[in-house]
């Protein structure tokens, strides 16, 4: 299917949003119209202003590629026997599509404690201190702009923050990031398995080499431009079940290849535990927006994807 070229994401100012409570003339404003439209149309958006230190973005990049150009047989050491943990080698069908990217997965507070500081010993003798603080200190500020855009989401759809249900929103959610580095190719493109992300959203870091595809509500593959400075968010499955629909999960791959550089690209899943009871708030259930989703726990999302429907 031929792609839209050169499409611009909408971009959100996070300096622009307030910091604490908001009033229903602030709910109107302009920026909240601008990020619930993007939610509910494409599902994606750029983020800036974001507050995460570019320095360090820039330092982790360095570390994480110095990581993936180790030798093969050290970078398998790192392969976990846990689900999106450790490493993982690049996976090319016949004819270049649905292709995995070489990865690296590090759970924060979740499936392996202290995952950096685990998965770093595999990899490097003495355990690479350095690269373990540096990325330890990039999960910690992705959680904290992850918590600030969350009360965002949360305030757009009109639900009331302090309710129990949304404390535990901020109470049970956690971190996962994967590495995800495409080899360049001279000699055919490749493209990524198209797929949504099971999690509640996500925020992606990507270089400046492109090639991220959005499938829009036609059908058709967008190509999106690559914003120096900013994060690329997107709806994830949970989100789009807990919104009831009103925000909505697109589906994505990456196109690469045919280029003088290895793309890279880190994706944060916010996510949820498979224990955690998805349930729609009552805010967003009306006349117009009858409840979509039956209540089930993040598991059977895992196991059923989006067939939990009422």
């Amino acid at each position: 299917m031929e792609a839209l070229n050169g499409t611009d994401l909408p971009v959100i100012d996070l300096s622009l949003f307030p910091s604490q409570n908001v009033d229903q003339n602030q709910l109107e404003s302009f920026e909240f119209k601008k990020l619930r439209q993007a939610c509910q149309e494409l599902g994606f958006f750029l983020v800036i202003n974001h507050g995460v230190d570019p320095t360090l973005i820039q330092a982790v990049d360095g570390r994480i590629r110095d990581m993936f150009a180790l030798p093969t047989e050290v970078k398998n050491r790192a392969i976990f026997p846990i689900f999106n943990t450790g490493y993982g080698p690049s996976v090319v069908d016949d004819a270049a599509k649905d292709s995995i990217p070489e990865n690296m997965s590090f759970p924060w507070d979740h499936l392996l404690p202290n995952s950096v500081e685990k998965i770093s010993a595999k990899l490097w003798p003495q355990g690479n201190p350095p690269f373990c603080e540096e990325l330890n200190a990039y999960g910690a500020q992705i959680k904290e702009l992850c918590q600030r855009i969350l009360k965002l989401l949360v305030w757009s759809l009109g639900v009331d923050v302090s309710s129990q249900s949304v404390s535990e929103l901020f109470e049970k959610s956690f971190g996962n990031v994967r590495m995800n580095y495409y080899d360049k190719c001279t000699d055919k493109e490749m493209i990524s398995k198209a797929h949504t992300d099971v999690s509640f959203f996500t925020i992606l870091y990507q270089d400046d080499i492109g090639g991220l595809q959005i499938r829009n509500k036609q059908g058709k593959w967008m190509d999106s431009k690559p914003l120096p400075g900013s994060f690329v968010f997107n709806v994830g499955d949970i989100l789009q079940m807990w919104s009831n629909g009103r925000y909505r999960n697109a589906e994505h791959r990456v196109v690469y290849g045919k280029s003088n550089r290895n793309r890279l690209s880190m994706a944060y899943f916010f996510d949820l535990p498979n224990e955690f009871e998805i349930r729609c708030p009552k805010e967003t259930i009306d006349e117009e927006h009858p409840q979509l989703y039956k209540v089930v726990t993040k598991d059977v999302v895992l196991i059923y994807e989006h067939r939990n429907v009422i």
